[in-house]
């Protein structure tokens, strides 16, 4: 592997055979939003493709978590001509004609991997609740309307994040003579990543989510993520068992050089099978299995046993697609080393370190394991009561209290159901449930997420939502005392 340097930005070249491939990728994703312009970074994504670019053999471009990437293969002219106008659009931001670049972007079309179903998702709750709103914590909540971001927010967020020191590219040839990355100068991006919720665990909450989710903060290894995939086998077999479900997704998210977030994600299945899911026996057995793992450790041959030591063959019917995206392989080998360039850290790659489990012993898994109760949350659906030995509920405060302001009930039809108020203030806005439990939101931290008639509000402090679908004739009530990136209307997830 070589490394060198073209325009103040990095080059890491590993020669492979085939059409050159080199991947353009900036240290910037959607954790470096702001709470009141997410999807700031997919935005300035779409305005560089508003450009015309040079067309390649190949070519695709993403927003992810961390990161944003442009990549391209094909004859190295090509692939040196669509690069250069890249970065020459992206020094030309934020365009004359912005208003007509977002006229019909849907800033819904991002795509956050890890986030399922929005607003309910459990993983993107445990983010929300871990960071608060910055960072990683932002997944959860909808973009923006485009149109109400602004030139200047949008230059400077490509004078901090889209720069050349800011940048790494990737090749598997000899750099063309005629690329040129003229990007603007800029030093690499440092982040701290502060803990919202610096409470020691293991702790256990509920809210408005769709499913059941673990998180735990490891520190950054390969074999970490191993006992992690081991869990998870356990946790599979558990829910097979109980009849409750069929599956439980290994969840990854890479923080910094210091924390890796791992975990574990129970959703629902569609159908009839969904009736069988219990949230809290689903969140009862992964809190046995993960307290059964800790305490006794696994061996070596148990690891290897519960984790598979190759790629899982592809479904036939996603064959098309695995081979649609084949041409990237050569240059996604490099992401690691991209990585570390970028942020001192990668995601670790378990299907390849099952040699380090020469010499492992059961007491050191233990070791390697012996902070994950201390940073354990589980979050469980609304009206769960789940038996979690050791775990400390640390759902949302409610208060008796109820705060001045215009009362809302429900409408008529709806008020068998649903006995509880949603009261507008100066200052807040509060959901009283039946039995007269307030939840307050500051409107500082308030955010309204509207999608099919349906709304919830969100307290961006705790990181949780509340539905008041009920209260959906307040809507123009709630647009009227919030700020207008405050309230969010989601098409589609």
């Amino acid at each position: 592997m070589q490394r060198n340097e073209i325009d103040g930005v990095l080059v890491i070249q590993r020669d492979s055979p085939g059409p050159l491939a080199a991947s353009l990728t900036f240290g910037c994703g959607s954790r470096d939003d702001e709470i009141d312009s997410i999807g700031l970074t997919h935005l300035v994504q779409h305005l560089v493709q508003w450009n015309e670019l040079h067309v390649t053999d190949e070519s695709t471009d993403d927003v992810w978590m961390i990161e944003t990437s442009f990549i391209a293969a094909g004859a190295a002219d090509q692939v040196a001509a669509r690069l250069t106008d890249i970065c020459s659009a992206v020094s030309g931001l934020p365009p004359t004609d912005l208003s007509d670049a977002v006229a019909n972007l849907d800033p819904h079309h991002r795509y956050l991997l890890n986030i399922d179903t929005g607003v309910l998702d459990p993983w993107g709750s445990l983010l929300a609740r871990r960071y608060g709103p910055r960072g990683h914590g932002l997944s959860r909540w909808p973009a923006v309307d485009y149109r109400l971001l602004t030139a200047d927010e949008i230059q400077r967020h490509v004078q901090r994040y889209f720069t050349s020191g800011n940048a790494v590219l990737a090749v598997t040839a000899d750099v063309p003579q005629a690329m040129r990355l003229r990007l603007p100068a800029g030093p690499r991006v440092t982040r701290d990543t502060p803990l919202a919720d610096r409470r020691s665990g293991p702790v256990w909450y509920a809210d408005e989510v769709h499913g059941v989710a673990l998180v735990v903060g490891v520190e950054p290894s390969a074999t970490a993520v191993l006992l992690m995939r081991a869990l998870r086998s356990l946790v599979v077999d558990a829910l097979d068992q109980a009849g409750i479900a069929e599956h439980a997704e290994f969840m990854f998210e890479v923080v910094d050089a210091t924390r890796h977030e791992l975990g574990i994600r129970v959703i629902p299945e569609d159908g009839r099978k969904a009736k069988n899911f219990d949230a809290s026996v689903a969140a009862e057995l992964l809190w046995t299995e993960l307290r059964k793992l800790v305490e006794a450790g696994l061996e070596p041959a148990d690891i290897a046993g519960l984790v598979p030591t190759g790629r899982a063959p592809v479904p036939t019917a996603l064959v098309p697609a695995f081979e649609s995206v084949a041409w990237m392989s050569s240059v996604r080998a490099l992401d690691t080393a991209v990585h570390q360039e970028l942020f001192g850290t990668a995601e670790q790659d378990y299907s390849d370190s099952l040699a380090e489990l020469e010499g492992f012993s059961a007491a050191a898994a233990r070791d390697v394991m012996s902070g994950w109760l201390s940073s354990a949350m589980i979050v469980v659906p609304y009206g769960s009561r789940p038996n979690l030995p050791g775990a400390t509920d640390d759902s949302c405060p409610r208060t008796r209290f109820l705060p001045a302001g215009e009362v809302i009930r429900p409408p008529l039809r709806k008020r068998l159901g649903n006995k509880g108020s949603l009261v507008i203030g100066v200052d807040a806005i509060s959901t009283v449930d039946g039995d007269g439990n307030v939840h307050t939101v500051p409107l500082s931290q308030a955010l309204v997420v509207e999608r099919f008639g349906a709304l919830w509000l969100a307290h961006l402090g705790h990181g949780c939502a509340t539905t008041i679908t009920d209260f959906a004739d307040a809507a123009d009530k709630l647009r009227s005392v919030l700020p207008p990136r405050r309230f969010r209307r989601v098409p589609v997830w």
